[in-house]
């Protein structure tokens, strides 16, 4: 994407910003895996499939979707930078509190 982004000649600074925009949502996944493994396998491999995993490939698929389209249009990348550190709160946190009280074990509890 670095080396689209200068060809497209779009600012490094502005690149360096939106690379930045997802490093606090990827660094709370690897705690939540170093925490917490996921003990299903990957969306890869047939069987069940880490739902935080999935969350990861979707949101890296969208973001590198998302700034391929910013640096073709020569749009704001910092704009975008900007966009994507919102929902990072979001779903971090729902991936956080995927370690402590997995969405498995809460819908236990709940009769149909």
């Amino acid at each position: 994407m670095g080396a689209y982004g200068v060809w497209r000649e779009a600012s490094l600074v502005d690149l360096a910003a939106y690379f930045g925009s997802l490093t606090a949502y990827v660094a709370t996944y690897i705690w939540a895996e170093s925490k917490r493994p996921s003990t299903k396998t990957t969306i890869v491999k047939s069987g069940p499939s880490s739902r935080r995993e999935i969350m990861i490939y979707v949101v890296v698929a969208l973001w590198a979707i998302a700034g391929g389209v910013a640096i073709w249009f020569k749009s704001s990348l910092n704009d975008l930078a900007v966009y994507f550190v919102s929902l990072t709160g979001f779903v971090a946190s729902w991936i956080a509190g995927e370690v402590y009280k997995p969405q498995d074990e809460v819908n236990k509890n709940i009769e149909e």
